[in-house]
């Protein structure tokens, strides 16, 4: 009886979310709003709240692997994949001609600030509960925390001055204004250093899905290194290397990508089991030419030869006359018996790229080294020919646009924050602008909320 009345509780709570987060910055507070008390009575919804969270990330928000992620959008926008079927919203990105009124845009504004209003509801409910035992408290507010900051962090990176939402107030959030990307920076950092506080490095559950101590200090390390900070980046980034009770180098690339990796620090569960992830979905096919997308040819051609990643995480596909290639890292596209695959967020290796950039920043040329040849001697390459402060950065982004293609945007990420995104893109992208390094505000909120004006640049 109790179990079916947390069921009713937590189904309340979801559909209120729904409706009442449809426009996030635009709606007054509900007459039937829900109290923190009400809600957070018990640490089983608690925990189905942030379930419902992990759940949109995994399905459709943000780092999701269908087509409304950016995995897939920022792929088509740098240079990392072609669209090859006009009716698909990613086609304007690959074109690099976003609007303000793009669809997809607004969307995924919307649906990330929607999250981040029922992770506000966590932090606050769960903070104001009385019921809730504090190991329990410390660890839902931590991981509500991490993913505030995680979701903030994109949200900056693609619009730039954006809001940094706390409140659940919603009167607040009509009127809300941006922040500065040094304010969102430092109000990231503070987040990820209460989360880190406050989450243990023990993980709750199977298979890594919810986020611990050390995906907090992976994203620390993520956050140090797109802002210069060379000693935070390489201290953090040693922190989970070292951690070697908790995450174990894969030397077998066919094994990077499975489920019980032990060089995943956070993955997204794919449910129910014997799914497998959204990504094999978006980017495996059979036919040609592709019904969707597929890699550029112009990036194929760019491995070096020898490269295993061309070959474990690649696969051709052809009918004689044209060949097309598509992503192979996710290789499961169909249900299986248990689940093989979850999307990962997090992996050991950015902390060994992550820590070699830092330590060709500050001078240690012979450990970057060291880190950027752990990378390519699984690859099957031989050591990096780098010497030079310059060259070791180099090689080091050549080493991450391999790695992590079609990974969460990192290669998109990665011109940008290094100023290479105009240098790069204008050879082969005809669409694109030097504007372009920001998305567009989307239309609708700016009509509903001019605080959030001025517009982009170039929109």
């Amino acid at each position: 009886m109790k179990t079916n009345k947390i069921i009713k509780i937590t189904n309340l709570i979801l559909l209120f979310f729904a409706f009442s987060c449809e426009e996030f910055v635009s709606i007054d507070v509900p007459d039937t709003q829900l109290s923190g008390e009400q809600v957070f009575n018990d640490v089983r919804t608690a925990e189905s709240v942030l379930t419902h969270v992990y759940t949109k990330l995994h399905n459709s928000v943000v780092v999701t692997g269908d087509s409304g992620g950016i995995t897939v959008l920022l792929g088509n926008y740098a240079d990392e994949l072609t669209c090859y079927n006009a009716n698909l919203p990613e086609l304007v990105f690959n074109e690099n001609q976003l609007l303000e009124s793009t669809t997809t845009i607004h969307n995924f504004w919307r649906d990330t600030y929607h999250l981040i209003y029922v992770l506000n509801t966590v932090i606050e409910g769960v903070g104001n509960s009385t019921t809730i035992v504090e190991a329990d408290r410390d660890r839902l507010i931590g991981e509500a925390l991490f993913v505030r900051a995680y979701l903030h962090f994109y949200l900056n990176q693609l619009f730039g001055e954006v809001p940094y939402v706390k409140s659940t107030d919603y009167r607040l959030n009509t009127t809300i204004s941006k922040e500065s990307s040094s304010t969102i920076y430092s109000f990231i950092e503070q987040d990820l250093i209460s989360a880190e506080s406050l989450l243990v490095d023990t993980y709750t559950g199977d298979y890594r899905v919810r986020p611990n101590r050390s995906a907090v200090v992976a994203m620390q390390a993520r956050l140090y290194l797109y802002h210069g900070e060379w000693e935070l980046a390489r201290q953090k980034a040693t922190a989970v290397i070292e951690n070697t009770g908790l995450y174990q180098w894969v030397e077998d690339l066919n094994s990077v990508f499975l489920r019980n990796s032990t060089g995943t620090i956070w993955q997204l569960m794919s449910s129910p089991e014997g799914k497998n992830t959204l990504e094999a979905k978006s980017f495996v096919f059979t036919l040609v030419p592709p019904p969707n997308r597929a890699l550029a040819q112009d990036f194929i051609t760019q491995f070096e030869t020898g490269d295993l990643r061309a070959i474990d995480w690649v696969k051709s596909v052809t009918n004689g006359m044209e060949t097309y290639y598509h992503p192979f890292k996710y290789k499961l596209n169909v249900d299986t018996s248990t689940s093989m695959e979850y999307p990962i967020q997090f992996r050991l290796e950015e902390m060994y790229l992550i820590r070699a950039e830092a330590y060709a920043e500050l001078g240690f040329f012979d450990l970057s080294k060291m880190d950027i040849n752990k990378i390519r001697n699984r690859a099957g390459l031989g050591t990096t020919a780098a010497q030079t402060k310059n060259e070791l950065i180099t090689a080091i982004l050549k080493e991450r646009k391999f790695e992590f293609f079609c990974e969460l945007g990192h290669r998109f990420f990665d011109l940008k924050r290094r100023g290479l995104l105009d240098t790069t893109l204008s050879n082969v992208k005809p669409g694109w602008n030097s504007t372009d390094v920001l998305f567009p505000l989307p239309e609708n909120e700016l009509l509903l909320n001019s605080n959030l004006l001025p517009q982009n640049p170039g929109y």
